[in-house]
């Protein structure tokens, strides 16, 4: 694999990116979204979810770049609000969204994208760190599987 750069990056040069990985998505839940509202609002939703049950420091949200700066993918660690999913004071942290761009699929940037996120989740203090994907999102299982992440048995959160 060839040397990449991990960087925060703004939600102005973010939101291309997560457009570009919702159109071509793996994930079942992403390619339902488009469809039912299209691909900007799908996008928008992410943004719209956030404050009612994440919190996230700017400097969390990185993207992955090659030595000349062009992006490869982009993960965005967040950690749970409710109080309910802390212990002891310390948060439990999920990605919210993450994405390798379609051109640079299947060369390992997932991995690299959940090794991030697992060292934001880290220095936050986080005491867990739950994520999840679609069943059929086969590259993401396997890059959480590769990263030590725990299986649980698959269950199915409705759509509509």
């Amino acid at each position: 694999m060839r040397k990449i750069v991990v960087k925060p990056i703004s939600d102005e040069r973010l939101r291309p990116l997560i457009a570009a990985v919702m159109a071509t998505s793996m994930d079942e839940s992403d390619r339902f979204n488009v469809l039912r509202i299209g691909l900007e609002a799908a996008v928008q939703e992410i943004y719209d979810l956030l404050p009612q049950h994440f919190g996230r420091q700017p400097e969390w949200w990185r993207v992955a770049a090659d030595v000349d700066g062009n992006p490869l993918g982009f993960v965005l660690p967040v950690t749970f609000k409710e109080e309910r999913h802390w212990k002891d004071g310390k948060p439990q942290g999920t990605i919210c969204y993450m994405g390798v761009l379609p051109a640079f699929r299947g060369r390992g940037f997932g991995l690299e994208l959940v090794h991030e996120a697992t060292r934001v989740f880290t220095a936050a203090g986080c005491w867990r760190v739950l994520c999840d994907t679609g069943t059929d999102n086969i590259p993401m299982i396997n890059a959480f599987r590769k990263a030590g992440y725990m299986e649980r048995t698959p269950w199915q959160r409705p759509l509509a």
